[in-house]
């Protein structure tokens, strides 16, 4: 019998296979740099070591700082637990060893080895030096990489380290351009020697304060906590580091230093305030699919489940599972009634999950029927309490190749199948067994097929993966209605897969990069949309561990900019009259414009472009205590719009972004809700009015066209733009920013401190408030979008930017208001 089988989800091609063991040396005599002059030996001084490392000690300027230090460590020592931690391991300070050789010439403080693997064009090199390290003695490793199409990655081998008492590995990091990222893996010793791939922890932005690598040596601190259910920390394997991102030159390259084994006194609290919760609702409560771990036998991944589940108001849980008979394995068959019971007790019902997609095909089908019977046949024995409560059927028939070729023909044998599961389940009266399977938005596409399926299904699970609530509306509303007719339900399925690393989808397709509390927000409208219509179950989440891994802040990609005054800005003047939006200039302080009428300026089409009479711009802004504007004087020598709303792309317009927290978010190289994108069209100064458009983030047209004013004017060699929007348009922008900002020490990135300013508090409601106020900065990047051709859109395509990404608030430039 294969009992629990685990779908395995390749994160690299790491194979660790070979070990190299040091004996029973329980601690290292070596020690990092700077605790050399702090303590004589970690042999002889087993004292408490305080969050960070006696680096922190070092580097303390005055007394009261060193007072708060030892304050701090006092509190530590001082814990529930009154005993003495064990010191600090170190992994490796990069002084032994060479990074070449065979394995024992790459010999690191353990006694073990690392190395580096990589698949062309992509690489990677280490390289010790002397040249940059942290302390006065010793050395660091760089790291350096290029992803380039393969893939990349390092390793240092752990040996069995027992990671029991500790829990958090730690290591200094310097990058050498700032921003740089990658992901961090761990690896137990079973794992290692089955070749299994590391367990994926998180990206480094999660374990730095700050959220982001930096110029400077800063602290990461990985807790062992959150993969203990998916690992054996006592017996450690391999620490790695996957190099899969875009990088902010053609290379990346970081310098590590002291990578420890640590018992951390913040990291509980630190991992409490991250971890995902949601609010019950008892009408509709939510499920989750739970891939990759084994609850039945793994009491730790058990409780870590159960855990989730309490906290973000999870009821359901669809558990994988591979082929099953109780008869083959009576031990494992009383642990599943264990872990039955608890569910029960816990008001969690289980459903058995499998997702084979050829079991859709005919000559399959006998092998779904005997996986679903051996369940069946479990439950029909026992009471309620230990029975399986149903199943996901997420076979889903479109996966198989069959389907591109003869998918008339699947599609029936697959509605055959759940015919067959629906007569089998049945034929056991005395069992409440519900079934359902999982199901793409495009089903509706495909004829009466989904209305089909749940003829014979209880639910539908739909994959619904967008990350905002109009996408997520938009798509799931035709499945719930035919759910209602069908007097069905429809579980509204959401992603928090790294999609993009994972190259199945992109970053709208998931809830990856905004954590849960933005997720939650979503999620709200969507169950506020759905509340009253009978087929509508509840929110799904996919999946366990990505889901348990989500953080509460946003998890982005990072870019580190120069100062905000050392943007390239210009300036939006004060008028306290306001301005009169009529496409005219008199009203306007014609100074400091914003010009693009240079080649170098074109970012799309440049070939195309003839020139300042083609095409060129020049933009101004004014403001008032309740108002900005914009004027927008452009020659253009050709103009073409015939199109509106969303499609106004495809002939003249202008699409205009303003990051209106510009600090609050500063080096997220990925836009959020306070970066707006407007469409800003002439019309055709005939039967097409000009239009303003929203195109992100989400808003409904009749909300944000109350706060924005448009008109245009015709001109002897082009047109004039004029635009007002109210600050109420921004009025839900939740401002983070500080008066004086420092990109290197604020708060970016998804692992933010704890919050000390409860929300009631005055200055935190000030700061929130959205108003334009002298010497505000706001990020903008106008762009020029021309077309010649109704038969061709947008022959070329302009930029203030001088290296435009779309939706990358980190190459807009600033403006700033100015009385």
């Amino acid at each position: 019998m294969k009992k629990f089988s685990c779908i395995l989800f390749a994160w690299g091609t790491l194979i660790l296979s070979q070990t190299i063991s040091y004996g029973e040396q329980a601690l290292p005599v070596d020690i990092d740099n700077e605790a050399e002059q702090a303590q004589p030996s970690v042999e002889t001084s087993p004292v408490q070591y305080d969050n960070d490392t006696e680096q922190e000690h070092e580097s303390a300027t005055d007394e009261s700082e060193k007072q708060d230090l030892m304050k701090s460590e006092k509190t530590f020592i001082e814990q529930k637990n009154p005993i003495f931690r064990n010191p600090p391991i170190i992994i490796d300070n990069f002084d032994r060893g060479s990074t070449e050789g065979i394995f024992s010439e790459r010999e690191t403080s353990l006694g073990a080895f690392q190395g580096t693997w990589a698949k062309r064009p992509s690489w990677s090199l280490i390289t010790k030096t002397e040249e940059m390290r942290r302390g006065d003695t010793g050395k660091s490793q760089k790291m350096e990489w290029r992803v380039a199409g393969g893939w990349c990655g390092w390793y240092t081998l752990l040996d069995g380290l027992d990671a029991s008492d500790y829990n958090c590995i730690t290591f200094w990091v310097k990058g050498r351009d700032g921003g740089e990222r990658f992901d961090i893996g761990l690896a137990d010793s079973m794992m290692q020697e089955l070749s299994i791939d590391a367990k994926y922890v998180g990206s480094v932005n999660f374990f730095i304060k700050g959220g982001s690598v930096t110029k400077d040596w800063v602290k990461a601190k990985i807790p062992l906590n959150r993969i203990a259910g998916d690992l054996n920390i006592s017996s450690l394997g391999a620490l790695v580091f996957w190099f899969r991102y875009d990088t902010p030159g053609e290379t990346s390259a970081i310098y590590i230093d002291d990578i420890m084994l640590e018992y951390d006194g913040e990291i509980e609290k630190i991992e409490e305030y991250n971890k995902p919760r949601a609010e019950l609702d008892p009408e509709h409560p939510r499920t989750m699919w739970v891939w990759k771990i084994d609850p039945v036998v793994n009491l730790k991944a058990r409780q870590d489940m159960f855990d989730l589940c309490e906290r973000t108001a999870i009821r359901t849980c669809y558990v994988y599972f591979g082929d099953f008979n109780e008869h083959d394995d009576p031990a494992y068959t009383k642990q599943l009634e264990e872990f039955l019971r608890e569910s029960h007790k816990r008001d969690l019902h289980i459903e058995i999950l499998t997702g084979n997609p050829v079991w859709c095909l005919k000559e399959n089908h006998h092998l779904a029927i005997q996986w679903m019977k051996a369940f069946l046949d479990y439950n029909q024995s026992r009471p309620p309490e230990l029975r399986i409560d149903g199943c996901s059927f997420d076979v889903e028939p479109y996966l198989a190749g069959e389907w591109q070729t003869r998918r008339d023909e699947v599609k029936k044998e697959y509605i055959d199948l759940l015919k067959k599961i629906r007569a089998l389940i049945d034929s056991y009266p005395d069992q409440h067994f519900e079934v359902g399977g999982a199901i793409p938005f495009f089903y509706k596409e495909e004829g009466d097929f989904e209305e089909q399926m749940l003829t014979y299904l209880d639910y539908s699970g739909l994959m619904a993966y967008y990350d905002t609530a109009r996408k997520i509306i938009d798509v799931s509303r035709y499945h719930i209605d035919l759910a209602t007719r069908l007097g069905k339900k429809i579980y509204v399925g959401v992603e928090t897969q790294d999609l993009i690393t994972m190259k199945q989808g992109r970053r709208a397709n998931t809830f990856y990069e905004e954590g849960w509390e933005e997720m939650e927000r979503v999620l709200k409208q969507v169950e506020n949309e759905f509340r009253n219509d009978p087929g509508y179950g509840a929110i799904a989440m996919h999946c366990y561990y990505s889901y348990k891994l989500l953080q509460r802040g946003r998890n982005t990609p990072m870019k580190i900019r120069p100062e905000p005054e050392d943007l390239d800005h210009f300036i939006s003047w004060y008028q306290e009259k306001g301005v009169v939006i009529d496409g005219n200039t008199n009203d306007w302080i014609l100074t400091d414009p914003s010009v693009q009428d240079e080649k170098t300026q074109v970012v799309y089409g440049r070939g195309a472009w003839n020139g300042k009479s083609d095409y060129s711009i020049s933009a101004y802004s004014m403001w008032d205590l309740y108002n900005i504007y914009f004027l927008f004087d452009i020659t253009d020598n050709t103009i073409v719009q015939e199109k509106t709303a969303q499609d106004m792309w495809e002939g003249d317009h202008v699409e205009f972004w303003l990051d209106v927290d510009l600090k609050g978010d500063y080096n997220e190289a990925m836009n959020s809700n306070d970066d707006f994108q407007f469409g800003f069209s002439p019309g055709n100064f005939n039967n097409i009015p000009a239009e303003a458009f929203l195109f992100t983030p989400e808003m409904d047209a009749e909300q944000y066209l109350e706060y924005v004013e448009i008109a245009a004017t015709k001109k002897g060699n082009g047109y004039i733009i004029e635009v007002r929007i109210d600050a109420k348009m921004f009025e839900n922008v939740k401002m983070e920013g500080i008066p004086e900002v420092d990109p290197s020490k604020q708060q970016l990135g998804a692992n933010r401190d704890l919050i000390t300013l409860g929300p009631d508090n005055p200055e935190v409601a000030e700061m929130n408030h959205f108003r334009f106020k002298d010497g505000l900065m706001i990020g903008f990047s106008t762009d020029g979008s021309d077309c010649d051709d109704p038969n061709s859109p947008q022959k070329l395509l302009t930029s203030t930017s001088k290296e435009r990404i779309w939706g990358d608030p980190t190459t807009f430039n600033a403006i700033i208001l100015k009385k």
